[in-house]
């Protein structure tokens, strides 16, 4: 499904929170600390200090995210406006690129023959939504966390903090939080098996709190642009009983997060999505009826992210493709993919 895939790909650039635990830290980054917030603060209290300073924090900043294979660098704006979250996420290099959120309004400003053009549907409330923003009451049932240390982010200090998987079906990240505001300033995403690093996510500079300006949140949009409105995701329980697919496995601890039905551009077809998150790491499971010329039984990769395609017998026993996509090993993917069944 490539709407699907080329959807999520942006959700990937976009949401760049969720990223890659190298094997060997800078030395700087070994610092222990045997007193202040690192060491008064409960690894999970830090997990909820990054989730509220995602969500309430003014913040302007630059990141690189880099893939495994590609280096992209983005400018992140976000404000908290009379209780309406505000954020523009605009690409530094390659296509000239945009996505605004006011509220549930969301805008992508894009240049004609972009392949994100073709696009639609719907995407997370915000720009890291990815992961990080997320409930972690039920983290620690899949992950362990620990402290390790200070270091030192964009000229600021930062806490890290070590998230290491309890199962083979999910990564570890290693984060960098600041010491200031819990703020997530870097973050790895590895395969712990392999030791392999995946993704990066680094904030280079960044201005907090009175430093932002409101102006920032104005998007460029250069004659001719392609300016494309899209919808924050539905909550699963809004959608989810309307759904007749389902996952008839996942990892333990993955749980429905988001569902709801979209339509492919080209063609208007329905295209049902199902949206599954153990409060970290995330699944989306994408369902259509099969094109004319799909391929199935595919596997790709993007950094941490897999895409596995997939056909399954829906209604009135015709052929139907499902995609997979999240930032899970390939094994697991595939096995979410072969347990989607159709009910009703």
């Amino acid at each position: 499904m490539r709407s699907s895939v080329v959807l999520h790909s942006l959700r990937v650039i976009a949401a760049a929170s969720v990223l890659v635990l190298s094997g060997v830290a800078q030395a700087d980054d070994h610092t222990a600390t045997s007193g202040g917030a690192a060491a008064d603060s409960a690894p999970g209290v830090w997990l909820t200090r990054m989730s509220t300073a995602f969500a309430e924090l003014n913040y302007d900043g630059v990141f690189s995210f880099y893939t495994g294979t590609d280096l992209a660098s983005l400018r992140v704006v976000h404000m908290l406006d009379d209780g309406i979250e505000r954020e523009r996420l605009v690409h530094l290099n390659g296509a000239p690129r945009e996505i605004v959120r006011e509220g549930d309004s969301v805008l992508c400003i894009l240049q004609p023959g972009d392949r994100l053009v073709a696009m639609g549907g719907s995407i997370p409330a915000g720009p890291f939504a990815r992961a990080f923003i997320r409930d972690f009451s039920s983290v620690t049932n899949n992950y362990d966390l620990e402290m390790k240390g200070e270091g030192r982010i964009a000229l600021r200090r930062a806490v890290r903090l070590l998230v290491k998987p309890k199962d083979e079906h999910r990564y570890g990240y290693r984060l960098w939080l600041d010491k200031e505001t819990g703020l997530l300033l870097k973050s790895e995403l590895v395969d712990m098996k392999r030791k392999r690093a995946l993704e990066i996510f680094q904030f280079n500079q960044i201005a907090m709190g009175d430093e932002v300006q409101r102006s920032a949140l104005e998007p460029d949009q250069p004659q001719g642009s392609v300016i494309d409105h899209l919808k924050v995701a539905e909550e699963a329980s809004a959608e989810a009983a309307k759904m007749d697919w389902h996952a008839g496995w996942l990892p333990a601890g993955f749980e429905m997060a988001a569902a709801d039905l979209r339509h492919a551009p080209a063609t208007q077809q329905s295209v049902s999505a199902l949206i599954y998150s153990d409060g970290l790491a995330a699944i989306s499971v994408f369902i259509e009826s099969m094109p004319s010329s799909a391929s199935t039984n595919m596997i790709s990769h993007k950094g941490a992210t897999v895409s596995v395609t997939q056909s399954v017998r829906g209604p009135n026993n015709a052929q139907h493709l499902v995609t997979v996509v999240g930032e899970v090993p390939a094994k697991t993917a595939s096995a979410v993919a072969q347990s989607i069944t159709y009910s009703n």
